[in-house]
């Protein structure tokens, strides 16, 4: 079986930028050793966390989160995924593990925003006021969208 068919049916409900992200993401994890016999256990984690995983890592380093999260709980995650619940509501499941996964990662990005190693590239976002210098008027005329006196 091919595990990571969980994760592709998971971010076919994501925006693209985010789903191409998560791709990155579990490109990068594709073959590493240290999942050689995690893999079955992280694409069900990975495909719960994904809508909450901002894109804000390089897909390499989120990957390396996501391996040191597995090396930590892997025993816990295959108890939860060989588990009676996991049958009855898989998103329900794996809730806790997608959220520790989230925190995990949100850590890293918090501490590598404190420390300068990311940076934000935040859109700008431009304001236009009607009510400009001048009260009111643009160089001394009047806004020409401005309410209508009552008569």
């Amino acid at each position: 079986m091919n595990h990571r068919q969980i994760l592709d049916q998971a971010l076919r409900e994501l925006p693209a930028a985010r789903a191409s992200y998560m791709r990155k993401v579990a490109d990068a994890l594709n073959g590493v050793p240290a999942l050689e016999e995690r893999e079955h256990l992280m694409f069900p984690v990975l495909a719960a966390a994904s809508s909450g995983i901002e894109p804000i890592l390089a897909p390499a380093d989120c990957a390396r989160q996501v391996v040191a999260f597995m090396q930590r709980h892997a025993e816990g995650v295959a108890h939860t995924l060989y588990s009676a619940a996991y049958l009855q509501n898989q998103k329900a499941a794996m809730a806790p593990w997608a959220a520790r996964l989230q925190a995990d990662i949100a850590i890293t990005i918090m501490d590598q925003l404190s420390n300068g190693q990311v940076s934000l590239n935040e859109p700008k976002v431009w304001r236009f006021r009607a009510d400009g210098p001048g009260g009111g008027t643009m160089a001394g005329a009047p806004f020409p969208y401005g309410d209508e006196e009552e008569m």
